[in-house]
């Protein structure tokens, strides 16, 4: 398995490849953090370089994927703390919805696979989009899969414990790990996307995480191991906030494939999150209800962002009719 622990890379004008340029760009938007207080804030930049080879991380996730194109994928997303987010929170299930309808559309069946306590809230976003993806609580055999990608999707530590980007203890049912492994195990595609070092795949940097994260070398709880995951996929993609990761994604799909009307569409987006909060779904940077956000932002800052990725995209297909 090859996972990715070399030193980051500086990349020298005479190495710029601009044809690659719209997607560094999408990368570029992936990692612009606009955290709350309270929040741990200045890492992800430093994730992302550490999880970065030569090209840019949207390109090589998308390349990778379309390699794999009418293989079935599993798509794990999903965390529920009773107290907190009893029916999950938005980070991670809209991506996941939004990545897997795209995979859909390019001849690849997909499976997004969630707590019990979310099927609905995935069914209500799938709805929201005209999706035509499964939503199931449980895997099909490993056998079945061609590739696993896990978004916003909590990893245990070295002692088996999951927590929150604070370093709060979360009992899980429902896991990704050992789903993870077994796909590394056979040489199948394994993609992790993630903001907090805390979800699955991390542990394909798993030293430099646990120095750039705050608590990545003492979570506080009695396990006393650190928040990163120990679990590592193949390509990982350190974003912002995770479902920005996917949409990225979507967006370097389209312009691989050459497909521009695959980009990301803010109103779908907005339309998708208004859906999950209606069953229940919250916002996880603040735990307040009803509240249309992802991981503290407001629906315009999300929408904003989509925008831009949607026009990156479309820019790329266009032509200039100045003649000088």
């Amino acid at each position: 398995m090859t996972t990715q622990t070399s030193e980051p890379s500086t990349p020298t004008l005479a190495d710029w490849n601009r044809e690659l340029e719209p997607f560094e760009n999408l990368d570029r938007l992936t990692t612009v953090e606009m955290r709350t207080q309270g929040i741990p804030k200045g890492i992800v930049r430093h994730l992302y370089a550490a999880a970065r080879g030569n090209e840019p991380l949207s390109y090589v996730l998308a390349e990778a994927l379309l390699a794999r194109s009418g293989g079935r994928v599993a798509v794990f997303t999903g965390i529920v703390i009773p107290q907190h987010l009893p029916k999950g929170e938005i980070d991670g299930p809209i991506g996941s919805c939004v990545l897997a309808q795209t995979l859909e559309k390019l001849g690849s069946p997909v499976d997004v696979i969630v707590p019990v306590e979310m099927v609905d809230v995935v069914e209500a976003i799938k709805r929201a989009l005209d999706g035509s993806f499964e939503v199931r609580h449980e895997a099909r055999a490993v056998d079945e899969y061609e590739a696993v990608i896990t978004i916003e999707k909590l990893g245990r530590n070295r002692a088996g414990a999951t927590h929150t980007i604070l370093g709060s203890p979360v009992e899980q049912d429902f896991n990704a790990d050992d789903f993870v492994d077994q796909l590394n195990a056979s040489g199948r595609l394994t993609v992790g996307i993630g903001d907090g070092g805390n979800e699955v795949g991390f542990g394909g940097i798993y030293d430099q995480a646990r120095e750039l994260v705050p608590r990545g070398r003492d979570c506080g709880c009695p396990c006393g191991d650190g928040i990163i995951t120990a679990t590592a996929t193949q390509l990982l993609f350190p974003a912002a906030v995770s479902n920005f990761g996917a949409y990225a994604v979507v967006a370097a799909l389209a312009l691989l494939a050459e497909r521009p009307e695959l980009a990301p569409s803010p109103d779908a987006v907005s339309s998708a999150i208004d859906a999950a909060v209606r069953k229940g779904c919250i916002d996880g940077g603040t735990f307040v209800p009803h509240v249309l956000a992802d991981d503290g932002i407001p629906l315009e800052g999300i929408k904003a962002v989509v925008g831009v990725m949607r026009t990156i995209v479309e820019q790329s297909f266009r032509t200039t009719p100045r003649s000088e």
